[in-house]
């Protein structure tokens, strides 16, 4: 549960960083290397990604792609 925490928070962190504005696509290519970079796993990435968007902080609407739903 720490592992989806942390890398959850270096999600939220990265959007921040990235300037994300809600509903506005970002591709999920632009995450990936900086976090993969941080030493996070791919599978937390995507396990972190899911949570978020069971949340309704982000939405995968497909192609790659999230779309924050609500301003962080």
């Amino acid at each position: 549960m720490t592992d989806r925490i942390d890398t959850k928070s270096a999600l939220m962190a990265l959007f921040k960083e990235l300037g994300l504005e809600p509903g506005v696509p970002l591709s999920i290519y632009n995450i990936g290397p900086p976090l993969v970079a941080q030493g996070i796993s791919q599978d937390s990435i995507v396990n972190a990604l899911d949570a978020l968007k069971d949340e309704g902080v982000i939405d995968l609407p497909g192609d790659n792609r999230l779309v924050l739903v609500r301003a962080i």
